[in-house]
């Protein structure tokens, strides 16, 4: 039972965490569109890149730093231990999402090492790995530093859960290694994950390509959320997430699944909790609320209502148990554990949403063939 709601407990923590205020947003002209922690602005010959809040349980924390064409001399008023030349051409990614920005642009072929390379979805980097052009450098807490700096990267593409600084990423820092940390997995807004596509644009060189891109996925994932706002009907109730040892942490409505819930057409069963992070509740609580759901959608690792069945039976007593309205995100998966929704679907929030409609009003997508998600048997 551990194992089989271990990663339910993961996703929530890293979709439900919460931007800055909106204030803050609304006097920052600078920020990348639709996400309030990247900022980006162009100077005369370099971009300046500040990241907001880059991990949990932080306000007010800002890195910044400077985007060097390749070959310009530092003009002497920018901090070198903060200058990137770019484009890169050897970078390190820790999380598959990184990887997933680097294959939409059709730049792996700068990918040196990664993180966990058996969560990966994608099969050429997987057989990167397996071969040896692309190397395993382990996971924070166990990184394997020495061979990160023998592998001479431009940049190391970094996440921080808490604040890094005493921890192997701040020492890869004092090594001499550049680290960016990338706050995407905070973002509230399926689009405010994609936006992050344009920093790995500037990084490789593939600006144009990376801007044409969010601006096509953005239009057709706003045109769809207004359609849905326009002509959906009735709004069936979402059940979200499962139980991990009694107790289930709901993700609040301002989470990134729960505003694509929003968007979709659904309506969350705690569409009243806006919190900061996913809130414990009791089984029995959830249970309460969840007699009245239409559609559930994430319940953690499971591939069957049998297995939700065994892990706890009470489950299996719900009405959208018995009435075939259970969805999981783990219909693109490898024998390893990647799962292509922690990839693709990050960079093609339309996609996703079209799942999401698909589930919620399959009226408006006739003969639409789900590509994240499926029904569970």
């Amino acid at each position: 039972m551990k194992v089989f709601y271990f990663i339910t407990i993961l996703a929530l923590i890293l979709c439900s965490c919460r931007n800055g205020s909106e204030n803050r947003e609304k006097q920052n002209v600078g920020l990348t569109p639709a996400s309030s922690r990247l900022i980006i602005e162009e100077k005369d010959n370099y971009y300046r890149v500040v990241i907001r809040d880059p991990w949990q349980n932080t306000r007010g924390t800002e890195l910044e730093y400077f985007l060097l064409p390749r070959g310009e001399t530092n003009p002497g008023t920018l901090d070198e231990s903060r200058v990137i030349h770019v484009p890169v051409e050897r970078m390190i990614c820790m999380s598959t999402t990184h990887v997933a920005m680097l294959s939409a642009l059709g730049a792996t072929d700068l990918l040196a090492g990664v993180s966990g390379p058996n969560l990966l979805y994608d099969t050429l980097i997987r057989k990167a790995v397996a071969s040896g052009s692309v190397r395993d450098v382990g996971y924070e807490g166990n990184l394997n530093n020495e061979l990160i700096v023998a592998l001479k990267p431009d940049l190391v593409m970094a996440y921080g859960v808490a604040d890094p600084s005493s921890g192997q990423l701040g020492k890869l820092s004092s090594l001499g290694i550049r680290v960016i940390y990338n706050a995407d997995y905070l973002e509230e807004h399926p689009l405010s994950r994609a936006a992050w596509i344009r920093l790995f644009g500037l990084l490789t060189g593939r600006k144009e390509k990376a801007d044409s891109l969010f601006a096509e996925v953005s239009l057709r994932y706003s045109d769809l959320a207004a359609r849905v706002r326009k002509s959906a009907g009735q709004r069936p109730a979402v059940l979200l997430g499962a139980p991990w040892e009694d107790v289930w942490y709901v993700s609040p409505a301002n989470s990134y699944t729960g505003r694509l819930i929003e968007d979709a057409g659904g309506d969350y069963l705690f569409s009243d909790l806006t919190e900061a992070n996913s809130v414990p509740f009791s089984v029995e609580a959830v249970f309460r609320r969840a007699a009245d759901a239409d559609v559930w959608i994430n319940p953690g690792t499971a591939e069957s209502l049998e297995e939700i069945s065994v892990a706890d039976h009470r489950l299996s007593r719900l009405p959208v148990c018995r009435e075939g309205g259970v969805w999981n995100n783990r219909k693109r998966i490898t024998p390893a554990g990647g799962n292509d929704y922690w990839e693709t679907a990050v960079v093609r929030p339309d996609i996703l949403l079209m799942d999401m409609v698909a589930i919620l009003h399959p009226e408006m997508l006739p003969g639409y063939t789900h590509y994240f998600y499926r029904r569970l048997e």
